[in-house]
C-alpha cells in the first residue's frame, strides 16, 4: 500500500491541509514552524494512531478545534485498487478508525496497513536512549517482516508479567498463585525471545552490507569514515537463554529461583521484557566514542536494513525522513537517497532548504514531489 492522497484537518498548525498526486518520493521544505514535521506527524498518526512527538493528545489537536482528523487514500498497486483510511482523534481521547468504511478496533490490523519507519532527530535514542527504545526498534521489525503471532505472544506476555508483579508487590509467595503466570511467562517469552534472536541475525546481516555504502565514497575525508570491522551489535535476551539453546523450561526455572529477589525488588527481574541491544565500537559503547554524525549514519543503515528486510518479502513500507540534512554532510546525504532509491519504497522527507536535496540522488526512474509548506502548494 502507498499513499496517494493526504488530507489533515486540525492537527497542530495545520487547519486543513491537502496534498495530492502523492509520488514515490515527495519532499516537503519550508521555514521553520511552518508545518513540515507535523505533515509526517500525520501520516504517523494515520498509520499507529499515536504522534512521535507527544504522548498528549490535546497538544497535538489544534487549539481551537475539539477533535484532529487524518485521512489518506491507499494505493495497492497490484491489484489497481484504492480504498481510505481515516483517523479521528479528540481532545476527550476518543479514537476513531475507519478503512474502505469500515471501523477497525485492531491495532494489529491497522499497522499492518501502512507500516511506516522513521529517521528523525530522536533517533539518536536508538543508541544513547533506554532499552525500551531498542526493543521497540527490534520489535517493529519481528512484527511487520515475521508477524506470524507476535503481536499476540506479546500481548499475553505482557498481562502475565503485569499479573506477577501485582502479586509480587503484594507479598504474594504462594506457588499456586505464582505458578500458572510463571508458566504464561514462560512459553510465550521463549516465542518472543526465539523471534526476536532470528530477526536480529537477519538485520546484523543487512545492517553489515548497506553501512559502507553509507558511508559516502572516495572524495570523503577518511577520518569521518566508521571502521565496520570494528563495530558490533548483540542482541541481550534479557534471561540466560544460552544464545538461543534453551527454552521455556529454563524460563520457567529462571523465574522460580528469583522469586525471593524478585519479591525484594517489586518486580520481575528476568524475560523478554529486559532485551537490550548492544552497540559497541572498538569494545566501548558506541554512543560514548563515535561523533553525531557517525552515530546518524548508523541509525540510518538500521533503519533501513530494516526497510530492505521488509521489502525482501515484497512488503511496502513507508520512510519518513524528518530534518534531512541535519548530521549529514551532502557527500552521505547523497548516498542515503541513493541506497532509498534502490528499495523501491514510498518516502516523505523534510527540510528548511529546496536546494537541501538533488534530483540526481535519486536517478531517473525515481519521481521527486516537491511541497513548499508554507502555502501548500506545489513548489
Amino acid at each position: 500500500m502507498r499513499l496517494s492522497e493526504l488530507h489533515i484537518s486540525n492537527f497542530r498548525n495545520l487547519r486543513r491541509c491537502v496534498l495530492s498526486d502523492l509520488s514515490t518520493f515527495n519532499f516537503i521544505h519550508g521555514v521553520n514552524g511552518s508545518g513540515k514535521t507535523s505533515v509526517l506527524e500525520a501520516i504517523h498518526m494515520l498509520s499507529l494512531t499515536r504522534s512521535f512527538r507527544s504522548r498528549k493528545i490535546n497538544s497535538v489537536v489544534n487549539f481551537d478545534s475539539p477533535s484532529l482528523l487524518v485521512r489518506g487514500e491507499l494505493v495497492d498497486g497490484a491489484f489497481d485498487d484504492s480504498r481510505m483510511l481515516g483517523i479521528q482523534r479528540g481532545r476527550d481521547k476518543s479514537l476513531l478508525v475507519k478503512y474502505a468504511g469500515e471501523r477497525l478496533r485492531s491495532f494489529s490490523d491497522l499497522a499492518g496497513l501502512l507500516p511506516v519507519q522513521l529517521i528523525n532527530p530522536d533517533s539518536f535514542q536508538l543508541f544513547e536512549g533506554s532499552p525500551t527504545v531498542r526493543r521497540q526498534f527490534l520489535d517493529w521489525s519481528v512484527f511487520h517482516v515475521k508477524h506470524l503471532g507476535f503481536y499476540e505472544e506479546w500481548s499475553r506476555y505482557r498481562k502475565a508479567v503485569k499479573q506477577r508483579n501485582t502479586l509480587l508487590r503484594r507479598g504474594k509467595l504462594s506457588d499456586a498463585m505464582l505458578s500458572p503466570w510463571e508458566e504464561e511467562i514462560a512459553l510465550t517469552g521463549a516465542k518472543i525471545t526465539a523471534m526476536r534472536r532470528a530477526q536480529f541475525a537477519e538485520l546484523e546481516e543487512a545492517f553489515v552490507s548497506l553501512l559502507n555504502e553509507l558511508q559516502g565514497g572516495s572524495g570523503q575525508d577518511a577520518s569521518h569514515l566508521l571502521d565496520a570491522s570494528r563495530f558490533t551489535m548483540r542482541f541481550i535476551s534479557g534471561w540466560d537463554d544460552d544464545e538461543g539453546r534453551l527454552g521455556a523450561e529454563d524460563l520457567r526455572r529462571l523465574l522460580n529461583e528469583s522469586r525471593e529477589q524478585d519479591l525484594r525488588q517489586g518486580f520481575t527481574r528476568v524475560g523478554p521484557h529486559r532485551a537490550d541491544i548492544r552497540f559497541s565500537y572498538g569494545g566501548t559503547n558506541a554512543a560514548e566514542v563515535l561523533s553525531r554524525g557517525q552515530i546518524k549514519t548508523l541509525v540510518c543503515a538500521l533503519k533501513l536494513a530494516q526497510c530492505g528486510l521488509m521489502r525482501r518479502q515484497n512488503l511496502d513500507v513507508l520512510l519518513l525522513v524528518d530534518d534531512l540534512p541535519a548530521e549529514l554532510d551532502r557527500e552521505r546525504r547523497a548516498a542515503l537517497f541513493g541506497v532509498i532509491a534502490s528499495m523501491d519504497m514510498q518516502v516523505f522527507a523534510t527540510s528548511i532548504e529546496a536546494s537541501d536535496l538533488d534530483d540526481a540522488w535519486l536517478g531517473d526512474a525515481k519521481e521527486i514531489r516537491r511541497f513548499h509548506v508554507e502555502h501548500f502548494t506545489n513548489a
